[in-house]
């Protein structure tokens, strides 16, 4: 049997993929979104997700929607507590591009940081997002954009942690409940 779950290698569904696999063969999709909206592609398979997923691409496209409005085609296998890797707002100041870039799921607490520092208003930066943490990590360093939040972990293999530039602002580390469905 297939369990599906968001990837890249490393992200925190891998991570409770990982976690909770027997015999299954994991496969790691770009987004959420390619797995939800083709559900009846992959019948007969397991999904694991957190119930903090919110999509960016799809409107009214979330954990507690999908719970709901799927439950014909899914059955709930198992449920647990696994946290989130930390995560870290980290700011570049010698940014290019005016922008906060998160995953969906993390934008309160980028809304909620930007707020903290007053930096809410016409001249600060504009949340964007990106379909998973590793993605915004590589990306917030590829176009040099002012803010992010991303998993410390990750970061702290890179290079560029050891750059000033590139500034730890503050250090989350939300709990998480995991979902393991199976697809009718």
């Amino acid at each position: 049997m297939n369990l599906h779950t968001l990837g890249p290698i490393g992200t925190d569904s891998q991570i409770a993929a990982t976690h909770y696999m027997t015999n299954q063969t994991l496969i790691l999709h770009d987004t959420f979104e390619e797995i939800l909206t083709h559900l009846s592609d992959f019948s007969g398979d397991e999904l694991i997700m957190p119930v903090a997923f919110k999509s960016n691409q799809e409107q009214n496209l979330n954990w507690v929607d999908f719970n709901y409005l799927s439950w014909e085609n899914i059955t709930v296998r198992a449920t647990f507590s696994l946290p989130l890797m930390p995560l870290i707002v980290v700011e570049n100041l010698a940014y290019q591009r005016n922008i906060a870039l998160t995953h969906a799921a993390t934008e309160g607490l980028m809304k909620r940081y930007l707020t903290k520092v007053g930096l809410d208003d016409a001249w600060g930066p504009s949340v964007i997002f990106s379909p998973s943490k590793m993605v915004a990590m590589t990306d917030f360093i590829h176009d040099q954009d002012r803010l992010t939040i991303i998993s410390a972990d990750q970061f702290n293999k890179l290079p560029e942690s050891r750059d000033s530039r590139y500034v730890v602002r503050q250090t989350l580390k939300p709990p998480m409940i995991w979902v393991v469905y199976h697809i009718n």
